[in-house]
């Protein structure tokens, strides 16, 4: 089948579950994902139940990209008209050849036409320079820098970004 080098999004599908309980076998995915430690089952068993019954706050999309799952994309919180979009690409084997920055884009074309948010933000680890760059080379603005979370095993601040709906 020829190479078509088509990204979409879609909602989860039973079977995905298989996919994103591989990407927590790689170490480096996991840790910078902040995924825990777990045995296979139990990544399948987590990945199952957001796939059967994901919280009203959450729109998790697969990021396929010639129909294979290379990622995911979040748009999470109950308000109206913005939304927290958050990323992942797995395996760590897919990093730095640009399907994070195209998976962002997907996410807001999606964001600002299928959910007609007006703004959609993000936040990120002051020590995770690969996001920082990605929300950046996407159109993102840092609106801040607030609070604290453990990243890679370290207490870091947290940097906040936001873009708006363009007319």
């Amino acid at each position: 089948m020829p190479r078509t080098d088509t990204m979409r999004l879609r909602p989860l599908s039973p079977g995905d579950e298989h996919v994103f309980a591989d990407w927590a076998q790689d170490e480096e995915f996991r840790i910078a994902n902040g995924w825990p430690e777990r045995d296979r089952d139990g990544h399948l068993r987590h990945w199952r139940r957001l796939i059967d019954a994901p919280p009203p706050e959450l729109i998790r999309l697969a990021v396929e990209l010639d129909e294979e799952v290379v990622g995911y994309a979040d748009l999470h919180g109950l308000a109206p008209d913005t939304r927290e979009l958050g990323i992942a690409i797995g395996p760590s084997s897919r990093w730095g050849q640009g399907l994070g920055q195209r998976a962002i884009k997907t996410a807001l074309t999606y964001g600002f036409s299928v959910l007609d948010l007006s703004r959609i933000w993000a936040e990120t680890h002051e020590t995770n320079d690969r996001a920082k760059k990605l929300f950046k080379a996407t159109g993102f603005i840092e609106t801040g820098r607030h609070g604290t979370d453990t990243y890679r095993g370290e207490e870091v601040s947290l940097v906040q970004y936001a873009v708006e709906r363009p007319y």
